[in-house]
C-alpha cells in the first residue's frame, strides 16, 4: 500500500502514539521505583488510588469528549463557541458533583476494600480534581481539532513533573509516604495545564451566552457514552476492587504491576481509537459506511500487528519481565501476567467496536453490550475469586472478554458486515506496507548522500 493512504494514521499517530507511550513509560518508570520504595501493601493502596482516578476521569471524559469531536467534526466554525461553552459547563458541573461524591463515601469504601488509608489519599487529591476542569477542556478541545501535539505536551509534562518530583524526593530522603505521591500528583496536573494552555489557546472561544441547547444536546449524547465508560471501567477494574475485598492489598499490588505491564500492549489500541473517532464520525456525516468498515478492520489489524508479537515474548518470559519491572518480590505473580497479558488479543475489537459505534451514532447499543458483560463480570470475578483466589479474578476477567467479543463481532457483522478474514489480512499485511512506507521516506535520504 502507498504512503499517502497512511499519511493521515501517521501524522496523528505520532504525537497521539507519543502521548500514550509517555503516560504508560512514566508508568512503569513509577513501577519501578515504588515497588522497591514502598511495602506491598502500600503500594495496593496507590493502585486502588490510580483504579478510582482513572475511573473519574473516564466519567467525565465520557460525558463530553466524544461529543465535542463529533459536534465540532460534524458543525460549521460558528458554532463551536457555542459548543466549547457547553462542554466546559458541563466539566465544572460533573467535577463538582465527583467531589462531593469522593468527600460523602470515600470513607466507607476504603474499609469496604479493606484499605483504610485510601481516604486521606482521595481527600488530597480534592485540588487535583479541580485542576482536571482545564486540562481536560483544553485536551478535548486540540482532540477535536485533531491537533495531538499539545496533548502530548501536555501529558508529558503532567507525567514527567510528578514522576521527577519522586525520584529527587527518593534520592534526598531514601522513602517515600502516600501522602508526598499525592500531593506530586497534584503538582504534575498544575504543571500539565499551564503546557496544555499554551497549546489549546488558539482554539480556544470566549464563553457564548447562548450554550443551552448545546448544554443538552451534550448531555444527551454523553448520557450513553457515560453509561458505556462506566460499565467499561467497571469491566476492566472488577478484578482489581474484588481482590481487595477479597484477600488484601498486597494481592492488589501483584495484580496491579501485571496489569500495568498489559496495558503496554493496549497503546496501539488506545493510539487508534483517538485517531479512528474523528475519522469515522466523518465518514458516517457523509453517509459512507464502507469506509467506516475499512477504517474498524484496518485499524484492529494494525493494532493486533504490534500486539501479537508483543504479548507472545512476555507470555514467554513473565518472570524475566516482572523481575525487571518490579523486582523478584514480584515473581510470584508471573502465572497472572501470563493471563492478562491474553486480554491484548480481545482488547482491541471491543475498544474499536465502541468507538464505531459512538463515531456512526449509536452510542445506545455500546452502552447495553459493555453493561451486560461488564454485570457478568463482576460475578463471574466474585466466584473463581472465593474459589481459586488471585487466578480466579484474571481468569474470571479473561472468560469475560471473550463473551464480550463474541456479542461485539456479531453486532458488527449485522450492521457493517464486519470480516474477520480481512482484520488478519491486514495484520498480516501491516509489516509490509510498513517497511513500504519507511523505505520511501528514508530513500530520499540516502540518495541525497
Amino acid at each position: 500500500m502507498s504512503e499517502p493512504k497512511y499519511t493521515y494514521w501517521l501524522k496523528s499517530g505520532i504525537y497521539s502514539g507519543m502521548q500514550k507511550m509517555a503516560v504508560l513509560l512514566f508508568g512503569i518508570g513509577s513501577v519501578l521505583v515504588l515497588t522497591r520504595s514502598l511495602p506491598k501493601s502500600d503500594m495496593g493502596v496507590w493502585n486502588l488510588f490510580l483504579v478510582y482516578t482513572g475511573i473519574i476521569e473516564i466519567v467525565r471524559q465520557s460525558l463530553i469528549k466524544n461529543a465535542v469531536i463529533k459536534y465540532i467534526n460534524g458543525h460549521p466554525a460558528s458554532e463551536h463557541p457555542l459548543i466549547q461553552t457547553a462542554a466546559l459547563y458541563l466539566n465544572i458541573a460533573i467535577t463538582l458533583l465527583i467531589g462531593i461524591l469522593i468527600s460523602s463515601f470515600i470513607y466507607p469504601v476504603s474499609h469496604l476494600l479493606q484499605a483504610p488509608d485510601l481516604a486521606p489519599v482521595m481527600y488530597l487529591f480534592l485540588p487535583g480534581l479541580l485542576l482536571l476542569i482545564p486540562f481536560s477542556h483544553f485536551e478535548w478541545i486540540q482532540n477535536a481539532n485533531a491537533d495531538f501535539r499539545g496533548i502530548f505536551w501536555g501529558y508529558l509534562s503532567r507525567q514527567g513533573i510528578s514522576f521527577g518530583l519522586i525520584i529527587i524526593h527518593l534520592l534526598i530522603t531514601g522513602r517515600v509516604s502516600l501522602t508526598a505521591l499525592i500531593l506530586y500528583y497534584n503538582a504534575g496536573l498544575l504543571g500539565g495545564t499551564v503546557i496544555s494552555f499554551f497549546f489549546a489557546r488558539k482554539f480556544l472561544h470566549r464563553p457564548a451566552a447562548r450554550y443551552r441547547e448545546w448544554f443538552l444536546q451534550l448531555w444527551h449524547f454523553g448520557k450513553f457514552v457515560f453509561g458505556t465508560n462506566i460499565s467499561s471501567s467497571i469491566f476492566r477494574n472488577t478484578d482489581q476492587l474484588v481482590i481487595s475485598s477479597y484477600i488484601s492489598t498486597a494481592a492488589v499490588a501483584l495484580y496491579g504491576v501485571c496489569m500495568r505491564i498489559s496495558n503496554l500492549v493496549d497503546v496501539p489500541s488506545q493510539v487508534l481509537g483517538d485517531i479512528l473517532f474523528p475519522r469515522s464520525a466523518k465518514m458516517m456525516e457523509d453517509g459512507n459506511l464502507g469506509m467506516v468498515k475499512y477504517y474498524y478492520e484496518k485499524a484492529v489489524g494494525a493494532i493486533l500487528a504490534i500486539a501479537v508479537p508483543a504479548s507472545i515474548v512476555i507470555m514467554l518470559f513473565p518472570k524475566l519481565i516482572l523481575t525487571i519491572i518490579a523486582g523478584k518480590g514480584y515473581q510470584e505473580a508471573a502465572p497472572v501476567l501470563q493471563v492478562t497479558i491474553c486480554y491484548g488479543i480481545f482488547l482491541p475489537f471491543i475498544k474499536q467496536f465502541g468507538t464505531i459505534m459512538d463515531s456512526i451514532g449509536s452510542p445506545k447499543t455500546n452502552f447495553f453490550v459493555i453493561t451486560v458483560t461488564a454485570i457478568c463480570n463482576i460475578f463471574i470475578c466474585m466466584l473463581l475469586t472465593r474459589q481459586i483466589g488471585i487466578m480466579g479474578a484474571a481468569y474470571g476477567t479473561m472468560i469475560s472478554y471473550g463473551i464480550c467479543f463474541i456479542i461485539t463481532q456479531v453486532i458488527l457483522y449485522r450492521r457493517l458486515k464486519i470480516n474477520l478474514l480481512n482484520v488478519w489480512q491486514y495484520m498480516i499485511e501491516f509489516y509490509p506496507d510498513m517497511l513500504s512506507v519507511a523505505r520511501q521516506r528514508l530513500n530520499p535520504k540516502w540518495k541525497a548522500r
